[in-house]
């Protein structure tokens, strides 16, 4: 499909869910077991003796949906007075980030981080159950029949927002400095909570998840679903459609040849939210992130990973601390008020279209600056996306010459700390009559 057309089909589908165009249904069920108070805590479990000792290390159970029990990791700083709070949502397959809660305590945050049934795996949940704990991993999303509030995914979305009123309600937190980050599946639960919970949010960091399922590879799921059914599935659980209401300034890391999240998907993402948004794609790349300021952490990394005192940027303890190193300047720039903003970059359009042009405000220099293309190609994951350096002109804007063969590209920047952003996924309406891949 066109990804021209099938943004725009997003965006109708959008307007329609907000407008209410879906006859006889009023509940939002993400909402209606939801009411923005902290959950009751039902038990804590005892700490072990390897928690460090600059931090507390809390391990508690509290109540969800249908009495559910989810097991949650609070790290506290030990240093006086009000901190930032940080919610850190694992991907698939996964469970409770303790050491990146420990991680995110020891830089002067207090950190949450739950189990999320629904994308978690049941099998590495020790104190986390409810009716879908004998699930196998996986089973129970692709429903929204008699509606969406069948699905496991909304469990998982609800852990996310009760955890994140327990983090509000600490009384060493300042509710008014509020960050989310989450990869993968935990990247989508990441744009739902910044889309569901609104202001009560103030910087989002998503880690290769989006919204805008139908333009993902879970359109083999979705399509499988009776019209109706995945219309529901679509505006209720759909990332993308909560996107709008995003207030807080959002980031997404996309690998531009991910397995799951498409580059369209991403794109219409950034597009739907109306706010402060930043991004990359990661050229050449699925679900990692080989750029500078990703997952190219220093040498010096522990690893394993070993609690120990952090400076702010880079990362010491490498992934087992954070999904990508440029976590740390960007929460700490919207969170702390510390360094300074990522770069933007700014397409410019032109009446060529083989002129990639833009504009780039950076507050640092800059170490990178390229423009990346690609040839029409269906198979996301192996195409190739080809490198083309930028030149400054006299207005200090940047220009490339894309060949005639071109049907999309991004710019990719990355600046001395080091972090990288890029400019919006450009999609050339059909390659040059010229080329030799045009029909």
């Amino acid at each position: 499909m066109n990804p021209a057309k099938t943004i725009l089909l997003c965006t109708c589908l959008i307007l329609a869910s907000q407008c209410g165009l879906f006859a006889g249904e009023t509940k939002d069920p993400l909402l209606t077991d939801w009411d923005g108070r902290p959950p009751e805590i039902l038990r804590e479990i005892a700490a072990p003796d390897s928690d460090p000792g600059n931090v507390t290390v809390r391990r508690l159970v509290f109540r969800s949906r249908n009495n559910s029990e989810i097991f949650a990791v609070l790290a506290v700083p030990k240093t006086p007075g009000k901190h930032p709070g940080m919610l850190v949502l694992h991907g698939g397959g996964g469970s409770a980030e303790t050491d990146k809660a420990i991680a995110w305590a020891q830089r002067g945050y207090v950190a949450i981080a739950p189990d999320l049934p629904g994308i978690g795996e049941p099998k590495k949940f020790t104190e986390t159950q409810g009716e879908w704990s004998a699930l196998p991993y996986g089973t129970g999303r692709w429903t929204a029949s008699p509606d969406a509030g069948a699905s496991v995914l909304v469990d998982a979305v609800l852990s996310a927002l009760k955890a994140l009123d327990l983090l509000r309600a600490q009384p060493e937190v300042d509710p008014d400095r509020i960050g989310v980050v989450g990869i993968s599946w935990g990247g989508y639960l990441t744009t739902m909570v910044c889309g569901l919970a609104g202001d009560r949010v103030h910087a989002g960091f998503s880690v290769f998840g989006c919204g805008f399922y139908e333009l993902t590879s879970s359109w083999g799921n979705l399509k499988k679903m009776p019209e109706d059914e995945r219309a529901r599935w679509l505006r209720d659980l759909d990332a993308g459609r909560r996107a709008p209401k995003i207030t807080a300034p959002f980031f997404i890391a996309a690998a531009a040849n991910d397995f799951f999240f498409f580059p369209p998907a991403v794109q219409a993402t950034l597009d739907a939210i109306p706010g402060a948004k930043n991004h990359f794609y990661a050229p050449n790349a699925n679900h990692k992130a080989p750029v500078p300021g990703g997952m190219d952490f220093p040498k010096a990394s522990t690893e394993p990973f070993q609690p120990t005192a952090f400076q702010p940027f880079p990362t010491p303890g490498g992934s087992k601390a954070n999904w990508l190193a440029m976590e740390v300047p960007y929460f700490d720039f919207y969170l702390k008020g510390l360094g300074e903003p990522l770069p933007k970059v700014t397409v410019v359009r032109t009446e060529d279209p083989l002129i990639a042009k833009f504009q780039i405000d950076a507050p640092r220099p800059l170490s990178r600056v390229e423009v990346y293309w690609a040839k029409p190609d269906p198979e996301v994951k192996t195409r190739e996306w080809i490198a083309l350096p930028a030149t400054k002109n006299a207005d200090d804007s940047f220009q490339a010459a894309l060949p005639p063969e071109a049907a999309d590209w991004f710019v990719l920047v990355s600046d001395d700390r080091p972090v990288t952003v890029s400019g919006d996924l450009v999609h050339l309406a059909a390659p040059s009559a010229s080329s030799p891949s045009a029909p």
